[in-house]
């Protein structure tokens, strides 16, 4: 299903960062490399929607948590290896 998922569909602009003021800039390159590890990090059994929620997911905790600007390149590809899992469990638990 990944090749469904066009991950350019949900990158962001430094103008739709504006809310992060000086840092708008670091904030939209980070989010932008977090929405990429999605694609890095999914494989082929991830659903559309499945991919579509981590997006969810990512882009709320971004706008809820500013302090995900302190987060590394390996804090941040973690963080979507765990929205990855959680999201697939979630559907597994639902089928059950």
């Amino acid at each position: 299903m990944l090749s469904d998922f066009d991950i350019y569909a949900y990158l962001v602009s430094q103008q739709d960062m504006i809310f992060f003021d000086e840092h708008a800039e670091t904030a939209t390159d980070q989010l932008n490399e977090m929405l990429h590890y999605i694609t890095d990090y999914s494989d082929a059994d991830d659903t559309l929607e499945q991919l579509e929620e981590v997006v969810r997911r990512t882009l709320f905790e971004w706008i809820e948590n500013p302090e995900l600007l302190a987060l590394d390149s390996e804090e941040m590809q973690v963080y979507i290896m765990d929205q990855l899992a959680d999201v697939r469990q979630q559907d597994v638990e639902e089928d059950d």
